[in-house]
């Protein structure tokens, strides 16, 4: 193990103890402006960042949000976001949840609906209501359909 990676992982738990002890100290009902809060893996790479147009800290570590934002990352590149009025946010559990309207955008397509539930730990949502996908119209193919080994494809007369 390199000595930089070893940083990093010293630092990044570091990081998130300040910003714990930060959010900490704030005073229940208290609010922010231009929220903001990244997650980094092991490596130290951004996984994901949550901002909020404001942010007031609740009791338990619940941070209430308006202006939802939620970025996500693989290999440094935005795979997805995530918008909505207002959400509720356990900075401990690193979960969010609202019954506002919720815009999900990746690359070929928005799905849409009323009511959510994110889990942060593994990046999944669950929509409460009215749920609606829009894929683009030149997704690829064979992500819609792989195609079957030679051996397991059904024969013409069997259709």
């Amino acid at each position: 193990m390199s000595w930089r990676r070893t940083l990093r992982q010293m630092a990044v738990p570091a990081v998130w103890s300040l910003a714990a002890a930060a959010f900490g100290q704030s005073q229940e009902g208290s609010a922010v402006k231009g929220f903001r809060l990244p997650e980094y893996d092991e490596a130290g790479r951004l996984k994901q960042q949550l901002y909020g147009e404001t942010a007031t800290f609740l009791p338990d570590g619940i941070i209430q949000l308006t202006g939802l934002k939620i970025e996500l990352f693989r290999e440094g590149e935005v795979t997805a976001r995530i918008y909505s009025p207002a959400c509720a946010y356990d900075q401990a559990r690193k979960r969010a949840a609202s019954k506002e309207h919720i815009r999900i955008v990746v690359e070929k397509g928005v799905v849409t609906g009323d009511g959510f539930a994110w889990n942060g730990t593994n990046q999944q949502f669950q929509i409460f209501q009215n749920a609606k996908v829009v894929l683009a119209s030149q997704m690829d193919k064979d992500l819609l359909a792989p195609r079957m080994a030679p051996s397991a494809e059904p024969a013409a007369n069997e259709e």
